[in-house]
């Protein structure tokens, strides 16, 4: 697979980042605004508890797309179908398992453990039982959107992405129309936008692809590799989102619904954020999979370290000038933001920062399909982390205590996964990986922030127009030290070369 598939891909995913990024923030305003904080933050309560069992659709997910990229290097399309048709059937099983237990679960957490304001039970009860239907739907159509991101159909999954953003966006503003009980309707309207959303899905896998075709029987070797897989994959993700949904938690009940509705804001800010560098690994991960299923060794090293470091560095830009002026943000996005919101959304997004440095090392090991160690050695660290952060607060430490203890373990964890690749993926590089990533993104990172921190102590954002000059100058200077010291001697000279025949092209017409 050419970098050519790699860029093309990656600008279909990053217009589609544009417009859901502008959207979504403005949803997420609407919707705050109709619901208000009190309810809002029971939302992300109520949704907690559907994350905590959502995790399985991560696991569901990464699994499938492992064996079809792997199945699809063999080209044996019969054998994809066959694959497929018994994916679908463990996934309408794991479906009905789940959200039955779901129920159980749900209904119990509501009951007996987490602080609902008196009076709400009712409102939260229907909640849940809505959002467990949305997670129905998503298990039941993984296969299909799995289908999609193997075959590099980013185009399709780009449109699929910004239909549902604005149907999201809909839903908000209906709102204005009910006048009691906005809380059920918001939730009943995300559960018709998700419905849509992978009805679409279905529809455009199976026209496209004949790998989409019900085969009779079960292939029980594909089964038991997949429940393996899933199995040991499913504890890593658990414990990814019992740290996050579970310190939501243990917040409410340390610091009330304000507390969940500062980090629910904080985490609204991540995954527009992060999108930037996920979309770039998306477009990439598919090729570090088939690069390792074809024993391409250099291909999978250069696409695997330099992965790792442009997707850090796309971050960070991101990053730098939200961090610097978070304040005024918020003041802006929100009009009166929630009381932790500006501390928890630097927290979250530093923490992630460093975490992004070792996704593309994850997917290296997923294509392995030997995932047990990475899963129960980082996993267990994780779930650490949630006794702890009870610990701190429960003696009276402050809440950013908690979340510097999740940077140092995401550092920790990261270390690990790297000494792990080293054991398992042949010929991987891990001195260059150590050298080329590691050390040069903490290093520019570090002067970027120190640099502009000390410059930022005597100026004050307090207009739009003073916002995009500061994010302006920001901006340029984090592009100028990653370029100087970030950026490799080569890939400086594919640059110039580059904006060098742009610049050609636009003389000539």
């Amino acid at each position: 697979m050419s970098n050519k598939l790699i860029f093309t891909n990656t600008i279909a995913l990053y217009l589609r980042l544009l417009i859901t990024l502008v959207v979504s923030l403005f949803t997420t305003r609407i919707v705050l605004k109709n619901l208000g904080v009190e309810d809002y933050g029971l939302y992300g309560t109520v949704a907690g508890i559907i994350a905590l069992i959502a995790f399985l659709q991560n696991a569901l997910s990464g699994a499938t797309n492992r064996f079809f990229n792997v199945e699809m290097v063999k080209g044996d399309i019969k054998h994809i179908q066959k694959l497929f048709s018994t994916s679908l059937f463990l996934h309408i099983c794991i479906a009905i398992f789940i959200c039955l237990a779901l129920e159980i679960v749900g209904m119990f957490g509501l009951k007996y453990y987490i602080h609902i304001p008196e009076g709400k039970l009712v409102l939260a009860s229907s909640v849940l039982h809505l959002s467990i239907i949305s997670l129905f739907i998503l298990i039941l159509t993984i296969p299909f959107e799995a289908l999609l991101i193997a075959k590099e159909n980013f185009k399709a999954y780009a449109f699929i992405s910004i239909f549902e953003t604005f149907a999201k966006l809909a839903v908000a503003y209906s709102l204005v129309f009910f006048t009691s009980e906005r809380l059920v309707y918001y939730a009943f309207g995300l559960l018709l936008s998700t419905l849509l959303t992978r009805s679409i899905y279905v529809l455009v896998t199976k026209h496209l692809y004949q790998e989409v075709r019900l085969k009779a029987g079960i292939d029980k070797g594909f089964l038991k590799q997949i429940f393996s897989f899933v199995g040991w994959d499913l504890y890593g993700n658990f414990a990814v989102i019992l740290r996050v949904h579970g310190t939501t938690l243990i917040m409410n009940n340390f610091f009330g619904l304000i507390m969940v509705a500062s980090i629910q804001i904080g985490n609204q800010i991540l995954a527009a954020v992060s999108s930037f560098s996920n979309n770039f690994l998306m477009a990439v991960n598919p090729q570090i999979m088939r690069s390792y299923a074809e024993n391409d060794t250099n291909r999978m090293n250069e696409i695997t370290i330099y992965s790792s470091k442009y997707s850090f560095y796309l971050m960070l830009l991101i990053c730098v000038p939200i961090i610097m002026n978070i304040n005024y943000i918020l003041r802006f996005w929100l009009g009166n933001p929630p009381q932790y919101a500006s501390m928890i959304s630097i927290l979250t997004l530093l923490n992630t920062l460093l975490a992004i440095i070792f996704n593309p090392i994850l997917t290296l090991i997923h294509a392995t399909g030997n995932i047990r160690k990475i899963s129960f050695i980082t996993g267990s660290l994780i779930i650490l982390t949630l006794p702890i952060t009870y610990f701190l607060l429960k003696n009276k430490f402050d809440y950013k205590v908690v979340y510097f203890s999740f940077i140092f373990c995401n550092l920790f964890a990261g270390l690990l996964n790297l000494y792990i690749a080293k054991i398992q993926v042949f010929n991987f590089n891990v001195r260059k990986f150590i050298s080329n990533v590691l050390l040069n993104v903490l290093m520019v990172a570090s002067l970027i922030f120190l640099v502009l921190y000390q410059g930022s102590k005597n100026i004050i954002v307090d207009n739009f127009l003073m916002f995009i000059l500061v994010g302006l100058i920001e901006g340029i200077f984090a592009i100028t030290c990653i370029y100087l010291f970030g950026i490799e001697k080569k890939h400086k000279i594919f640059i110039i070369k580059f904006f060098k025949s742009k610049l050609k092209m636009k003389n000539h017409t």
